[in-house]
């Protein structure tokens, strides 16, 4: 049946041919912006995180509501810019498609918005964007299908749970930070260092001195540091017994990384800022990178996170996904460590977000310091809406009758 004929059918008889067929077609784009405000501002070595931001972004269609996130921690107006570019430049390409396969969707958009992104000098929200509709639709398809993501990634699970580390600890509130580690059942925690070297050294020894030794300790600088301060501050992560430091150098270029690794030897971790298959391509083949980092809600989504995780098989490059943000990036990483052995760490951030914790309808589970994999259908089965609706402070969307208006 032609897009003419389907025209005339009623929605009844659309749905159901839809529904045989296998077609899924999107109907409606909703984004929607929710923000929580924090008592006690979280540093970085480059800038502070004033209050918790979230950005869902959803795609509906045959009756379903596929819901991913994108990464707008930073700046402060990153949500309007969101809001523009998905529904803008994004969702003409999504409504009134078939989305029944999200890899094809994604790299589609991908390949008619990169060249903006880069006439933009902007490629990272472009990908942020792209990111959070790719989640949406990768959670659609597994809703419709009644199963958990990680099931339309591969044949099978390859385990129920995947080992997390507790992020965020320092340069404040370390010893209560670490004392909920601990209690919470964590093997490693991240220190966040480049806040001067006494700064770190406090941090560093705080953390060994709480947690008695037992804990695995890794430490992010935040590319705080040129290429000769890195060095200089890796004797004080040996000593302090870090095992591997993510992002040292400004730039994160490659080059200073695999220099950095020559003089040190320290595992580095990094990846978060990377955008494009072919860049992390270099950094998964590197020496340097021990760990490789793909945020799914800022590298593109599932779909890209999948392909470097398949790409870093069978090489000495271990994936570690970044994620400080919400629950819906939180459930994506999850998802790809069920799917992948080579997903070795999971990041949990270890300071309050309602945003992670209170959105989902049901709670995270956490058990011997390993985070239990969703088994609801999508990324984690339902919202609870009335939580996601206090915290919502902006709303906005765009329809199949809004493109057919505009054609």
């Amino acid at each position: 049946m032609d897009n003419a004929s389907k025209q005339q059918c009623a929605p009844s008889t659309i749905e159901n041919e839809n529904a045989r067929t296998g077609v899924l077609i999107a109907e409606r784009v909703r984004v929607r912006i929710l923000e929580v405000p924090i008592t006690s501002i979280v540093p970085m070595s480059f800038s502070a995180l004033t209050a918790r931001r979230m950005c869902l972004v959803e795609v509906h269609a045959d009756g379903l509501t596929g819901i991913g996130e994108s990464w707008i921690n930073y700046p402060d107006w990153a949500a309007e810019e969101r809001i523009a570019t998905v529904l803008q430049g994004a969702a003409d390409m999504v409504l009134g498609a078939d989305v029944s396969d999200p890899e094809a969707v994604t790299n589609r958009i991908a390949s008619r918005l990169s060249g903006v992104g880069r006439q933009w000098g902007a490629p990272g929200p472009i990908s942020q964007a792209i990111s959070g509709i790719d989640l949406a639709l990768w959670d659609l398809v597994a809703k419709r299908s009644g199963q958990p993501v990680h099931r339309m990634l591969t044949e099978g699970a390859v385990r129920d749970s995947v080992p997390a580390y507790a992020s965020g600890v320092g340069p404040t509130d370390i010893v209560e930070l670490c004392e909920r580690a601990i209690e919470r059942g964590f093997r490693a925690v991240k220190a966040k260092v480049g806040f001067g070297r006494e700064t770190d050294q406090t941090t560093l020894d705080t953390i060994n001195k709480v947690c008695g030794g037992e804990m695995r300790i890794f430490a992010d600088a935040n590319q705080a540091w040129d290429l000769h301060e890195a060095i200089e501050m890796s004797h004080l992560m040996a000593s302090c017994g870090v095992e591997w430091l993510e992002e040292p150098i400004a730039g994160n270029h490659l080059g200073d990384l695999e220099r950095f690794h020559e003089a040190t030897s320290l595992p580095v971790a990094t990846g978060e800022n990377n955008y494009g298959y072919d860049e992390f391509l270099n950094y998964v083949r590197s020496p340097a990178v021990r760990y490789i980092q793909p945020d799914p809600a800022k590298c593109g989504g599932l779909t890209a996170a999948v392909r470097i995780a398949q790409v870093a098989q069978g090489t000495s490059c271990a994936v570690a996904p970044h994620w400080y943000g919400g629950a819906l990036g939180l459930a994506a990483a999850v998802q790809l460590g069920a799917a992948y052995s080579n997903v070795d760490w999971i990041e949990l951030d270890i300071r309050d977000n309602p945003l992670r914790t209170e959105i989902p309808a049901r709670p995270w589970s956490l058990e011997n310091g390993s985070l239990v994999v969703p088994q609801y259908p999508g990324l984690m089965g339902e919202l609870n809406e009335e939580v996601r609706d206090a915290f919502q402070i902006k709303e906005a969307e765009r329809t199949l009758h809004d493109v057919s208006r505009s054609r």
